[in-house]
């Protein structure tokens, strides 16, 4: 999933007005009628403004963005749990080999 506000170049907590701004000058550059505009730019610009113009599609993908985030978090924490549990085993291991126990 491609970060939205990346491709607007807006922060998370732009207001709607900054969006439209955003996209209005992104458009006028990236328009595939313009000489050295793009095809692909500007599709993924529309699709960008089309999800954050639009305050209910917005508030959808914040909240998939949280939950995606929660998700990476949740992983992270259980990979560190699990690399802490191999470490910290290995070490009683290591030393009741060397205590002959």
């Amino acid at each position: 999933m491609s970060h939205l506000y990346g491709v607007l170049g807006v922060p998370k907590d732009a207001e709607a007005v900054q969006v439209k701004r955003a996209y209005w000058t992104l458009a006028k550059v990236c328009h595939p009628d313009i000489p050295g505009g793009s095809t692909q730019r500007f599709t993924e610009i529309s699709l960008a403004y089309a999800t954050l113009g639009n305050r209910t599609r917005r508030a959808t993908y914040d909240a998939e963005l949280r939950a995606l985030a929660r998700y990476r978090l949740k992983n992270a924490v259980a990979l560190m749990a699990a690399s802490f549990a191999v470490t910290v085993g290995s070490g009683i291991f290591v030393v009741g080999m060397l205590l002959g126990i």
